[in-house]
Formats: structure tokens, C-alpha cells, sequence
């Protein structure tokens, strides 16, 4: 049962604080800390979702203490992130965020931060489950669980493999100083293309791993370099930079792909 019901919260964990999470809100959170609005919201969603997963009127308490560690971690977190000059608020009067001098860090704090979350679900579904040792899954959900078991733990990994696993390699890139100068030509409309390239990278070569076709990955990464040469000849920043995020690209989505068929 806490098989099902860790299965659950953590799906409800990363849709809350990852796909129903903005950048602005992050640097929200940064900013006005519990001042501001985004933390509670954010703290407020990741509560609903909770119960949501839990789809239980005892789960109530439950839900209601993953939301207040998470909002305690959170503000800690965003504490930090000043405390530790990764971040930088300037000007009182118009306040606004800028990067410090120890952003390396901050892959450190995301980890550290994750890993308080997920513990923290952990912890509290267990003690919950052993005061109601009588819950059941959702009965279509249960089914498809126990009929369609490597489907299931696909959705899961391609969740982690799109957004989550394209901020881990950011940070990843910025703590090893693998950066580039943004130019105005970089951004298209509100995404950035290279954001899009990695999320369908990632989600194609997970799903190649998993159906075993270890070859269309070889291709995939002959198409991505074919297309990318002149990038990667010209010997610039840019193409080191391309270059070290594909190899991450590709490590994470063996890696969850591996996950995926052996647990």
C-alpha cells in the first residue's frame, strides 16, 4: 500500500512543483518570501494535489502537514538562496533579483531541497498508512497499475524527464560554468527552442530505452549532430555549451529509462 499511495503523492509532488510552478513565481518566493503570495499559493497547491492523491476524507492531515513541510522548506530554501549570496535582491525601492556570486550553488540547494520533500512524503504517508492501514488505491487506477505496471512507471519517468530533468541539467551546467551570453536572436516568442529540443530528446530516448531500441538512440544523436555541425565545428562557447547538455540529455534519460525497466 505505501507502494500506491508514495506512487500517487509523488506524482501530485511533481505536477505541483514543477508543471504548476513558473519561473516568476520562483523568483517570487525569493524575493517577498512569506511576505508575498506565491509561496502560500505554491504551498496551497501542493496541499490540494495531496489530498487529491490521497482521495481519502481521513487524508486530510495528511496532505495538510506534506503542505506545511513543504512550505517550510521552501521558505528555507529561498532564505538560503540569499543567505548564501546565490541570489542577490537589489534596489529597495524597485526590488529586483539578480544573480550573486555563488550561483554554482544552487544544484546543491535543488537537490537537498528535493530530497526534504520527497523524505518528507515518505515519513508522513508512512505514519499515516499505519493509522489507516485500510486504504485502497483507485480502483481504475489500481488496474491499470497492476495490469499495465511498465506503462505506469513510464508516465513517471517521462514526467521527470521533461521539466524536472531540464532544470537538473541547467544546474548541472551552470555549477560546472558551462554558460553562454544570452543574445536577443536565442529567444523565440516566450521559449526558447533548445528547451524544447532537450524536453523531446530526453522524452524520445526514455521511450527508446524502455522499448529497447538502443539503436534509434544512436540515431536520434547522429540526426541532433548532423543538424548541429556547424555548431559543433565552429569551436565556440555555444557549442561546448550544446554539446556537454546533449551528453547530460542522454545520461539522465538512460538513466531514468534504466530505472524505469529494473524497479
Amino acid at each position: 500500500m505505501i507502494n500506491n499511495l508514495f506512487f500517487n503523492l509523488i506524482v501530485a509532488h511533481i505536477l505541483g512543483d514543477f508543471y504548476l510552478q513558473w519561473s516568476s513565481s520562483c523568483k517570487n518566493k525569493i524575493l517577498y518570501s512569506v511576505k508575498g503570495k506565491d509561496l502560500w499559493l505554491h504551498s496551497l497547491v501542493i496541499g490540494i494535489l495531496s489530498w487529491i492523491a490521497i482521495w481519502d476524507l481521513r487524508g486530510w492531515w495528511l496532505a495538510a502537514c506534506i503542505m506545511i513541510l513543504h512550505f517550510l522548506i521552501d521558505w528555507s530554501k529561498s532564505y538560503i538562496q540569499v543567505k548564501r549570496n546565490i541570489f542577490k535582491i537589489e534596489n529597495p525601492e524597485h526590488v529586483k533579483l539578480v544573480v550573486g556570486t555563488n550561483k554554482r550553488h544552487d544544484l546543491w540547494v535543488f537537490l537537498i531541497d528535493q530530497i526534504l520533500h520527497i523524505g518528507a512524503i515518505i515519513l508522513f504517508a508512512n505514519i499515516w498508512l499505519a493509522a489507516n492501514n485500510d486504504w485502497q488505491q483507485f480502483g481504475w487506477l489500481q488496474e491499470f497499475a497492476v495490469s499495465h505496471p511498465l506503462r505506469a512507471k513510464t508516465i513517471v519517468a517521462m514526467l521527470l524527464a521533461l521539466k524536472p530533468a531540464n532544470i537538473l541539467i541547467l544546474l548541472i551546467l551552470g555549477a560546472c560554468k558551462v554558460t553562454i551570453t544570452p543574445t536577443e536572436d536565442d529567444e523565440h516568442g516566450n521559449f526558447h527552442s533548445g528547451e524544447l529540443i532537450g524536453w523531446l530528446e530526453r522524452g524520445l530516448m526514455l521511450l527508446f530505452v524502455v522499448m529497447s531500441q538502443y539503436e534509434a538512440i544512436g540515431f536520434l544523436i547522429a540526426a541532433k549532430s548532423i543538424l548541429r555541425f556547424n555548431e559543433a565545428s565552429s569551436g565556440s562557447e555555444k557549442s561546448e555549451y550544446v554539446l556537454t547538455g546533449t551528453l547530460l540529455s542522454l545520461a539522465t534519460a538512460l538513466a531514468l529509462g534504466i530505472l524505469t525497466l529494473n524497479i
